[in-house]
């Protein structure tokens, strides 16, 4: 997208953009130095709060409880939890809330899902959105930070590939129940002061930045933002390269970012540990860092295998090391 366009669609879009919360990066050009090809400030790392997605103990025919979990979090160098789909008012939630009072950790997520966009479950769709907003009301309630909402489901949004697959097959129906959805969900989090964001998923109506665009547009947000996850947006080869979606209009609001690497086979991408996977996760840190994001970042762990406190720990330990290689290192800068 070239910088003229950007501009008109940033005035076409600027009511979408109202309170963002991030401030864009600089570019490299403007600041250059001798040694490196950037400058300080570009080097100055963002100190994004780390995040445990509570999955890297899930499947794999294992079950650890939630205080084991809080604590693998807390020996491994998390600054935050997020909850996935524990419903408030039920005994589990009740046992979070103790946990997440007793804790350390500074910043908490809940991450949440409706699978009511897809044919088969659209006759729940008002009872999913009046659950939505009990889960939004709660985040408020017990003073956690962000609530990030997925819109699942595959059934007839099936194609014989990633990128065939989803927003790829969603018809008008399909868009107007996600614009429904995102809107609720909207405007309770903007009732209830919570920051929340679409994520987007492969295989699922939401599963690019482009249908993050389409939907956000047709739902006419006001408060959430865009989510971005690396291995969904690296699977579906019909997304943008992710200069591109930095430069998206929406991306000003963007205020969750999960990376998580994997290994990529047809309409497959398992999970691995974080170093292992085909995904450049210091290139996308980078651009991540130039943009300016400064807001939190998760990894996702579902049945990676083996010791699930060694997978998450290496998280926390690739972020630093590689926010430390580029201050320290400058000239190992991926994008000089």
């Amino acid at each position: 997208m070239k910088s003229s366009h950007r501009r008109d669609f940033m005035k076409k879009t600027a009511s979408l953009l109202t309170g963002a919360s991030v401030v864009p990066g600089i570019s490299l050009a403007e600041k250059v130095s001798k040694k490196a090809g950037i400058s300080d400030s570009v080097l100055e790392m963002p100190d994004n709060p780390l995040i445990l997605f509570d999955n890297f103990h899930s499947g794999n025919r294992r079950s650890y409880s939630l205080k084991s979990r809080f604590e693998a979090a807390k020996y491994a160098g998390f600054d935050g939890f997020e909850f996935v789909s524990i419903d408030p008012g039920s005994d589990a939630w009740k046992e979070a809330m103790t946990l997440k009072e007793a804790s350390d950790f500074s910043v908490f997520g809940l991450h949440w899902t409706t699978n009511t966009v897809v044919d088969k479950y659209s006759n729940q769709i008002d009872s999913a959105i009046a659950s939505i907003e009990k889960a939004v009301e709660a985040c408020a309630e017990n003073k956690i930070n962000y609530m990030t909402l997925s819109l699942s489901g595959t059934e007839e949004l099936s194609g014989p590939s990633i990128s065939e697959s989803g927003s790829a097959k969603a018809e008008e129906r399909h868009w107007l129940r996600a614009y429904k959805i995102i809107s609720a969900f909207d405007s309770a989090c903007e009732r209830n002061g919570v920051n929340g964001s679409l994520y987007p998923h492969t295989h699922w109506i939401c599963d690019t930045p482009e249908s993050q665009i389409k939907i956000f547009e047709g739902a006419q947000v006001k408060k959430i933002g865009p989510a971005f996850c690396s291995h969904h947006w690296y699977a579906n080869k019909s997304a943008a390269g992710l200069e591109q979606v930095l430069e998206y209009p929406i991306m000003e609001k963007l205020n969750y970012v999960v990376l998580t690497n994997g290994r990529f086979s047809g309409a497959y991408f398992p999970a691995v540990r974080f170093d292992e996977g085909e995904i450049d996760m210091a290139w996308i840190l980078a651009n991540l860092i130039k943009f300016g994001y400064k807001g939190p970042i998760s990894s996702q762990g579902w049945a990676i295998g083996g010791d699930p406190f060694v997978s998450c720990k290496l998280v926390v330990e690739t972020i630093k090391n590689l926010k430390k290689r580029f201050k320290e290192q400058p000239e190992l800068w991926p994008l000089r």
